[in-house]
């Protein structure tokens, strides 16, 4: 009789550790709210700070976000590709990283990694610090 309880108790730990252990959650095909905002529509800068308003550099542009991780400036007619991400960080901020190949300086300020502050269906704010300024960023749709 003792063999048989010892036995339905190493059954028993052995069927929860394949139960705690063996179930993992499936990220693979997840899509962040955030991402199905920005992929929904084109986006403008509304506003650009960086130790003085910075705004005018951006007007009459858009932001085209893609699913694929592509991202896409346009103003006066050119596009200026790059590519996007999405991820968090330690203490579960979503971060938004833009990375476009240009060497337009007013593009390139928005080449950071850029912590998303308020998101709407119509609008984003992102802040980022380098240490010595905060940067603010904030588009809304078109």
């Amino acid at each position: 009789m003792k063999n048989v309880n010892v036995f339905s108790a190493a059954f028993i730990l052995l069927s929860f550790s394949f139960v705690f252990t063996s179930c993992k959650r499936d990220t693979t095909d997840f899509v962040s709210a955030t991402e199905q905002i920005l992929i929904r529509s084109a986006w403008s800068v509304d506003y650009y700070y960086n130790n003085q308003d910075m705004t005018n550099s951006f007007s009459s542009s858009r932001i085209l976000f893609s699913s694929t991780g592509a991202v896409g400036y346009q103003k006066d007619g050119q596009t200026i590709p790059g590519k996007w991400s999405i991820n968090t960080d330690v203490t579960n901020n979503e971060m938004i990283t833009l990375q476009f190949n240009t060497s337009d300086a007013n593009v390139s300020m928005l080449n950071k990694s850029w912590k998303l502050t308020h998101r709407s269906t119509s609008s984003m704010q992102f802040v980022e610090t380098d240490g010595t300024a905060n940067i603010f960023f904030r588009i809304k749709t078109q």
